[in-house]
């Protein structure tokens, strides 16, 4: 908001008023009822605000109407200024205001210029409630109890769903005047908030009287250098806590207009359940339950739920950390198709797009893999006939504490202090091998290597099997992995992934060829993603794919690597799943080289992360109403799980030996399109590690 009539009032800023106007709230249909001395129906900001069924209630004077701008113009100004480019803009700028005047000319303090009688406020609020108004805002108060009369006037309008909202008082005292001070009465709990002041630093401003008793029905909303009463640019400027009351009335009638189901003591619930904490931690007796906050009052409260086709809703809740798996880039992020109705714990409804609950994975971070020394302790045993078995187990030395962490998001990132250990069973008898594998703390499976890597390893296995047959230069070999999950502070979800491969390997003396088929299931979601099972946006998967892959001598000291596979993966989740199987692919094509100058070895590669190429997801969902209380209708949506990029990798690194036996390796990269997004600025990383074993 930049219009000169919104930034003349820090206050509406502070209440975030602007995330209701967003939304579409600006009080038109809602009534406040303006209990005070009288309003002037020709004021330049309030033309055609105020209702015709205003009135003056003191006997024998019938004079609603004030011609000058009196304290109820003020506090009016507050609720309902019209938006019109001139002055100032009230809070809820399209709501009507009913003025009940309710001052007596003569007031026993001379120091005071408004004041009332009770008599007079027991009028007022049976008006108010014979007119059907719902919020009623009290810009006044006194120092003790307004008598059995009010009481029972005031029990009437709270039996009638009308809520009031009463200014604390400006003594600086330590507990609200009355009637702020029946917020607390359990007669009128709930549906009588007390309200302070503070100013444009959120600090308690000094007039105002605090919390005190009342502090579970008390929040502080905007009272000090209020700027209303506006014709043209001239303006009042005004303190105290008659005019941070209007603005949760104002507030009061964003949350009907936006919400026509509610009634008004649930809207004057939600005000104070989202209040932002101020002073103290929790309730004080300060702040009360925080500050004013529309932008929090304004978001689903409570238990939420989507309704779907069938009859059942789903809870539209994922937990923190979740992600869907790198391939599918921004494909959930830049849809529109999933965009449908949310339930809130008091039945609000909101239009929500189910895509933000499928976040994006975690960008890939660039570090050098870590030097983990460990001790090895191998047993080989002779068997009849040329067998062999072995057995072999490695456990991590003592190293000192790593600076870089040892895994990220997408790479176990529960593992930063879990050692690393693992044990494998070798047995070979003849052409025929056996090997089972057990790992922890990160430890990689010695089975990689293989067509298809790309997929298997989103498994991330913790174990695995393997069998092999060799016939010359042929190996035919099938193998089995499976492997727990789990994010930080979280249960371990076990056997979260599990995969299986059967690799046909050639070997030359030139160079080597392997072919793979294999399957992929994930519990978590499709191709490395993160969707707990008990969420209802989970997506298990299962994925087949092939791969091809090899290197060939091309000269004494350059060779050429590459790879390429194709996947094909189906979901089916509780409401989304895919239409068409989703092809994903990979790739990769390098040279490695040796040279004389200044390395050993240098290696040039160019690869393509694991993407989705084609498919769909689809899902019934709901369609957001025309109209708040229209019956709901549902349709099938369809998107692409194909994102919008396409990220090539470019690597080069280089190693060299040095004098003293340690080594020192460099890898330059940069990717153009990181994570499949088409207008993602390139990424580069420089990587450089030196080790010596000690």
């Amino acid at each position: 908001m930049t219009s000169s009539e919104y930034l003349r009032n820090y206050g509406l800023a502070n209440m975030k008023a602007e995330v209701a106007w967003q939304a579409g709230a600006t009080g038109n249909g809602v009534t406040v009822g303006v209990v005070d001395s009288g309003v002037s129906n020709n004021q330049a900001d309030l033309v055609g605000r105020i209702s015709s069924a205003s009135t003056d209630v003191v006997s024998g004077r019938n004079t609603p109407y004030v011609a000058d701008d009196s304290h109820g113009t003020l506090v009016s100004g507050v609720i309902a200024s019209n938006f019109n480019g001139l002055g100032t803009i009230g809070v809820a700028y399209q709501s009507t205001i009913l003025s009940i005047r309710t001052d007596i000319a003569e007031c026993d303090d001379e120091d005071t210029d408004v004041c009332f009688s009770s008599s007079d406020l027991v009028r007022a609020l049976d008006f108010a409630v014979a007119n059907g108004v719902k919020i009623i805002n009290m810009s006044l108060g006194g120092d003790g109890r307004l008598g059995s009369a009010f009481e029972a006037a005031l029990l009437r309008a709270v039996n009638s769903g009308a809520v009031i909202v009463a200014s604390s008082g400006n003594d600086g005292e330590a507990n609200p005047g009355w009637p702020a001070q029946y917020a607390v009465d359990p007669r009128f709990a709930g549906s009588l908030i007390a309200v302070g002041s503070h100013g444009s630093t959120n600090l308690m401003s000094d007039f105002s009287n605090r919390a005190g008793v009342t502090a579970a029905g008390y929040i502080s909303a905007p009272g000090e250098a209020i700027l209303t009463g506006c014709d043209g640019t001239s303006c009042w400027r005004v303190n105290g806590t008659s005019f941070s009351a209007p603005h949760v009335s104002g507030a009061l009638a964003l949350l009907m207009d936006a919400f026509p189901n509610l009634t008004a003591r649930q809207a004057l619930a939600i005000l104070i359940d989202t209040a932002r904490d101020a002073g103290d931690a929790g309730t004080d007796v300060v702040y009360g339950r925080g500050l004013l906050d529309l932008a929090n009052a304004f978001r689903p409260a409570g238990a939420t739920s989507v309704p779907m086709a069938d009859g059942a809703a789903i809870v539209a809740e994922t937990e923190p950390g979740s992600f869907v798996g790198p391939a599918f880039g921004d494909a959930f992020a830049r849809q529109t198709a999933l965009g449908t109705v949310l339930f809130d714990g008091y039945d609000r409804m909101f239009a929500v797009q189910l895509g933000a609950a499928y976040p994006t994975a975690p960008s890939r971070s660039y570090q050098a893999a870590p030097f983990e020394p460990s001790r090895t302790a191998t047993t080989r045993l002779a068997l009849p006939n040329g067998g062999r078995l072995n057995l072999t187990a490695s456990q991590p030395a003592p190293t000192p504490e790593p600076i870089a962490p040892r895994h990220d998001l997408t790479d176990a990132p529960w593992l930063g202090d879990e050692p690393r250990q693992e044990a494998m069973l070798d047995l070979e008898m003849g052409r025929l091998s056996f090997a089972t594998w057990q790992g922890r703390g990160g430890a990689s499976s010695p089975f990689d290597g293989a067509a298809g890597d790309g997929f298997a390893a989103l498994a991330q296995v913790d174990h695995a099997v393997r069998g092999a047959v060799r016939f010359g230069a042929l190996t035919l070999a099938a193998e089995s992995g499976g492997g727990d999950r789990r994010m930080p502070l979280r249960r371990v979800e076990e056997e979260a992934s599990t995969y299986s491969r059967a690799t046909l390997a050639w070997r030359g003396a030139d160079g080597g060829l392997s072919l793979s088929l294999g399957a992929l299931d994930e519990r978590l979601g499709p191709l490395g993603a993160f969707l707990p099972g008990g969420s209802d946006f989970a997506l298990p998967s299962r994925t087949s794919f092939y791969a091809v892959g090899g290197d060939w001598t091309l000269r004494p000291g350059l060779a050429l690597i590459g790879e390429a596979g194709l996947g094909a993966t189906e979901s089916e989740g509780r409401f989304l799943s895919t239409d068409q199987a989703a092809v994903s692919s990979n790739w990769r094509l390098g040279l490695l080289t040796g040279c004389t100058a200044l390395c050993d070895r240098i290696s040039f590669t160019v690869s393509q992360p694991l993407r989705i190429e084609r498919g769909t997801f689809s899902a019934w969902l709901a369609d957001v109403p025309v109209d708040y209380f229209d019956p709901l209708t549902y349709s099938r949506r369809s998107f692409s799980a194909a994102p919008s990029g396409r990220q090539i990798d470019f690597i080069l690194g280089g190693e060299r030996r040095l004098w003293d036996g340690s080594s020192l390796s460099v890898q330059a990269v940069a990717s153009r399109e990181p994570r499949h997004v088409a207008d993602a600025a390139p990424e580069f990383a420089l990587i450089g590690g030196w080790r010596r074993q000690f």
